[in-house]
């Protein structure tokens, strides 16, 4: 593994599992309709339609069929054929200060 890849894998999370691969949108009873996108196991909501520049699925939160983004991204895992079967998410790597702080 190069260093490129050791820092990539450094920056995701561990595996969660798809739970569901349709979304209920709006609110109940009132032009109520389902969306492609992924609920994850642990109840994040990922539509096909919220990504980054990066390509990386925008988290969401929601009840009711409403959602709400989060500051949390994920990126797909894939099977062998290329299928996606679960997700990571995307972790920030912390930026260090340039500036230090006057000392006193």
């Amino acid at each position: 593994m190069g260093k490129r890849e050791l820092v990539m894998a450094e920056r995701l999370g561990p595996e969660i599992p798809i739970k569901a691969r349709t979304i209920p949108m709006g609110p109940p009873g009132v032009n109520r309709r389902t969306v492609n996108g992924f609920v994850l196991a642990n109840g994040i909501v990922l539509l096909e339609s919220e990504r980054d520049s990066s390509g990386n699925y925008v988290g969401g939160a929601g009840l009711d069929g409403m959602y709400l983004r989060t500051p949390h991204r994920f990126t797909p895992v894939k099977n062998e054929s290329g299928e996606i079967r679960a997700f990571r998410e995307v972790r920030n790597i912390p930026v260090r200060s340039r500036h230090r702080e006057p000392e006193r």
